[in-house]
């Protein structure tokens, strides 16, 4: 009990359980908000559609690996920045960002035209549904500017309201437009249209910053932090996306709709446990900086993530008819015996997220490498292995048991004695 009320007890150094909560408060009405957005277009599309804004939803995981890459590596800058006092260099940064990416994101956008006539025939989905997808690709490069900004300054709240912004957005235009008539080109548009409103907001809340004070920022440094951070948020982001371009690849449409519902429920486990990285990343950076502890920090964090696994994983077993008759209705009663497996892979796959962004917190990055093992292995296997859904499912887990293992040896063993010197546990 003693060890429990230390463990929890709140420092203003050590906020990562109260700003945790604030981020996990936002991220569940973000989460609510897709809940509604899931319960409502799973009903209008039906399985075969809605098996289709299933593949349109991976795709928007890969599209979004460079948000995050930049919003990680720009957060770690400005957690810097900050434990330094060096308000300058963050609106010098902000103000460089915007101008380099907008390009990036314009050349990026025709790229994509270009690419969705071969992806659309692979995936059997029409060209125009991938091309309402590009609209969103230049602000996928804009809005981790604005969250990237505001994570390193850790204004959480702020964070948190723009999470429920987009949400809510998504939900409004893109039920609205099914509603009038677009079928499932009104929900892709809601989506893109909630990245849109997203970085609109987080622009104007960052308006303070719109500043270039000429200060000299040592670039080449954010940007050869990025490619490890970019290896490891593709990698990862590849192994939960893969399956579901896999399955819709060599399944029937409504197998590959069935794939997507449970998909989508079991990475709830995943997506509520994002608000602990997001909080995590930035705290340990500075505390690093410091030269300060920070191996309670992702004890805490791993203490969490275990938290809300286990409450899912047993609210599937409990009552499994119940979640998808609330949230898909009783046409999809079929993919009941399959939630709390994928929970289960989508609970050790957040363990792995955590201690994946632990690691390049401390700039410790050469675990990133056998990450690229993970996806092979998971394409090749798959390929391989694709008879019934079952199949599919243990095979992810498989490949996570095995990525957790080498994760908690690499993070525990190999940067133990870093870990231990910087700790007064």
């Amino acid at each position: 009990m003693v060890y429990l009320k230390k463990f929890l007890k709140y420092t203003k150094e050590d906020s990562l359980i109260r700003d945790s909560f604030i981020l996990f408060i936002a991220t569940m009405i973000m989460n609510l908000g897709a809940f509604f957005y899931h319960f409502v277009i799973g009903r209008m599309l039906g399985p075969s559609d809605y098996g289709v804004l299933g593949v349109v939803l991976s795709l928007f995981y890969i599209l979004l690996v460079p948000l995050y890459v930049i919003q990680t590596s720009l957060s770690k800058f400005v957690a810097e920045f900050k434990a330094k006092k060096n308000i300058k260099s963050i609106s010098t940064l902000f103000f460089k960002s915007i101008k380099k990416l907008i390009v990036v994101g314009l050349i990026l956008f025709v790229l994509f035209l270009i690419i969705s006539f071969f992806l659309a025939d692979f995936l059997n989905i029409p060209k125009s549904l991938l091309w309402i997808v590009a609209l969103a690709v230049p602000f996928v490069f804009l809005l981790p500017i604005d969250r990237g900004i505001l994570q390193g300054l850790q204004n959480f709240k702020i964070l948190g309201l723009n999470f429920v912004i987009e949400s809510f957005t998504k939900f409004l235009i893109g039920i609205g437009l099914v509603f009038l008539g677009f079928g499932i080109y009104g929900a892709v548009f809601g989506i893109v249209a909630a990245y849109i409103t997203a970085f609109a907001c987080g622009f104007f809340s960052l308006r303070k910053y719109f500043k270039n004070y000429k200060k000299d920022i040592n670039t080449k440094s954010i940007y050869s932090y990025s490619w490890p951070v970019f290896i490891v948020l593709l990698t990862l982001t590849l192994f939960y996306s893969l399956d579901v371009i896999l399955v819709k690849h060599y399944f029937d449409s409504l197998n590959s709709g069935y794939y997507a519902a449970f998909a989508i429920l079991g990475r709830i486990a995943f997506f509520a446990s994002f608000s602990i990285v997001f909080v995590l990343f930035p705290k340990v950076v500075e505390t690093h900086a410091l030269g300060k502890s920070n191996f309670n920090l992702v004890k805490k964090a791993l203490l969490l993530v275990t938290i809300v696994s286990v409450g899912l994983i047993l609210f599937y077993l409990l009552f499994p008819k119940l979640v998808v008759l609330i949230l898909f209705g009783k046409e999809y009663l079929y993919i009941t015996k399959y939630l709390a497996p994928f929970a289960l892979v989508m609970s050790l796959f957040s363990y792995v997220y955590i201690l994946s962004f632990y690691n390049l917190s401390i700039n410790k990055t050469s675990f990133v490498y056998y990450l690229f093992i993970l996806d092979i292995l998971e394409i090749l296997l798959l390929v391989k292995f694709h008879s019934n859904l079952w199949q599919v499912i243990i095979v992810l887990l498989v490949l996570i048991s095995i990525t957790l293992i080498f994760m908690l040896f690499y993070t525990f063993y190999k940067n133990g004695k870093f870990i231990n010197n910087n700790s007064s546990l």
